[in-house]
């Protein structure tokens, strides 16, 4: 429908300008000479014209270049008005060829300044028109990104406040107070410094791995003197590499508490989550001991993670579950 739509336009703008030709040719007081053949013709030239630059288009596209919006359009113009002239007027030529006409070298001149200025007009408007509508498309997706970042932070702040995680922190912390002072200094340098992280790196996009990592081994610090042994976090990612990525902030908080939520452990039988990176991919993975009595999840947090991933890198997460919970987290390299 979309095509038809497209080829009917063009059949107009074809009438339209060879009676506009038409009238200025005419003198006053002579019969108009209209061939009503001639706008069919330009008519699919103008779609050839019109595929070859959307085709060509298509084919920069896919190789993945770098360049800016202007160099792309710029270059499929150029390469598509190079490729359409230099096929219309050796068509010509075979025709005149094969017709024995006089070959003129003026009149094909004239001939491809004809076609330069049909492939002008035809694909470099609809050019124009897609780096309009590709950027307002960017300018969208910008303003998503923002708003699921509002929303985020939103959400950090009443995960800050969440009343059942500062009661088990601060109940392990009375304990760790009376039993060892030691101890309890400890635990709450990592209970700060989860804070901390949330408040400063909670309301930016991006964030770095290596700080993630960090916070990572913090929150499983926390875990270790309400669950001790029951948890073990390993990660093998060489330090180097850590700084090399970023990642959408606080995601791994949020796939660390649904390991402990989710899953059975104990000091005798440990939970292993395992985080390593594949492909510009963090990938964390466990085992699935599913808790007998456990309360079944919503998925508004991997939902959430999700989406901030797709608006914020632009790409998705990947999730599998089978003997083992693996979640593939999309990174972005550092520039």
């Amino acid at each position: 429908m979309k095509q038809l739509k497209t080829f009917v336009v063009l059949l107009a703008f074809s009438y339209g300008l060879m009676l506009y030709l038409a009238l200025l040719q005419t003198a006053p007081g002579q019969p108009l000479q209209f061939h009503a053949d001639a706008p069919v013709w330009l008519t699919l030239q103008a779609a050839l014209s019109l595929w070859l630059s959307r085709k060509l288009d298509a084919v920069l596209w896919a190789k993945g270049t770098s360049a800016s919006l202007r160099q792309r359009y710029s270059q499929s113009f150029g390469l598509s008005l190079l490729v359409f002239v230099s096929l219309m007027t050796g068509i010509q030529l075979l025709i005149d060829t094969a017709t024995s006409q006089p070959l003129v070298l003026q009149q094909y001149l004239r001939v491809s300044l004809m076609y330069l200025l049909v492939h002008s007009l035809i694909a470099g408007a609809d050019l124009l028109w897609q780096v309009l509508k590709r950027q307002q498309q960017q300018q969208l997706e910008l303003m998503q990104a923002q708003q699921h970042n509002q929303q985020f932070k939103l959400q950090l702040l009443q995960q800050q406040l969440d009343p059942h995680f500062l009661f088990n922190n601060l109940n392990v912390l009375s304990v760790l107070i009376h039993k060892s002072p030691d101890q309890a200094e400890q635990f709450l340098d990592h209970f700060a410094d989860i804070y901390r992280y949330q408040l400063q790196q909670g309301s930016k996009m991006l964030v770095s791995l290596a700080d993630e990592l960090t916070f990572a081994q913090q929150y499983m610090a926390l875990l270790a003197q309400r669950f001790p042994a029951s948890f073990q976090l390993q990660i093998t990612i060489e330090p180097q590499q850590q700084t090399k990525y970023q990642l959408v902030p606080c995601c791994l908080q949020l796939l660390l508490e649904n390991a402990v939520k989710h899953n059975s452990a104990s000091a005798e039988q440990p939970l292993l989550i395992q985080i390593e990176l594949q492909q510009n991919q963090l990938v964390i993975r466990h085992p699935m001991r599913p808790k007998a009595f456990a309360q079944p999840g919503t998925g508004t947090g991997l939902t959430n993670l999700a989406e901030r991933c797709l608006a914020i890198i632009g790409q998705p997460l990947d999730l599998i579950q089978n003997d083992e919970f693996i979640v593939k987290v999309p990174l972005r390299q550092c520039i």
